[in-house]
């Protein structure tokens, strides 16, 4: 998680921590523990959900690494077959073959 990320929503349930205790004085204000509540609420959910989303870049990151081997394995192997191709056979053979180098 981003430390500003996590730094803001701290922030922000200290804050609200910090009002509850003074709520009477504040209520003047408009300030309600519901709406306090609701603020500590909205902190732990989007620390929840961005957890999630680091967990899921850490799954897509695994998976690009998995899948750039493949697609690694499969530009080595067809490397070999292009070789094996161009030495073997003449220019106008090679699109036959799914190769279209021109040389």
């Amino acid at each position: 998680m981003s430390k500003t990320f996590e730094t803001n929503a701290l922030k922000g349930k200290s804050l609200a921590a910090g009002m509850r205790k003074r709520i009477a004085e504040l209520g003047q204000f408009g300030v309600k523990e519901q709406d306090l509540a609701a603020m500590e609420q909205d902190a732990d959910k989007a620390i929840e959900m961005i957890r999630e989303v680091d967990s899921l870049r850490e799954e897509v990151t695994r998976k690009l690494q998995a899948a750039n081997a493949k697609l690694n394995s499969v530009r080595d192997r067809a490397a070999v077959y292009r070789k094996i191709i161009k030495a073997n056979y003449l220019q106008e053979q090679w699109a036959g073959f799914g190769l279209l180098d021109k040389r």
